[in-house]
């Protein structure tokens, strides 16, 4: 989720943090985990896109099960 509200927002930090309910550093350290768990940088704008479209393609393959 956090991914996906920092994405919403614009990639502003604490915008995400706002939203979520946290602290920014919370939301820097998910962002962090993103990053060593897939090798993509949220803040890099070409990695941004491509965590993008993962979170879309996760979505839409959840959605195929369910139904």
């Amino acid at each position: 989720e956090t991914l996906s509200v920092y994405l919403e927002q614009a990639s502003s930090l604490e915008g995400a943090a706002r939203m979520l309910f946290v602290h920014p550093n919370t939301v820097r350290y998910r962002l962090r985990r993103v990053t060593d768990v897939t090798g993509w940088s949220p803040s890099d704008v070409r990695s941004a896109f491509t965590l993008r479209i993962a979170l879309i393609l996760g979505r839409l393959a959840a959605a195929e099960q369910r139904s």
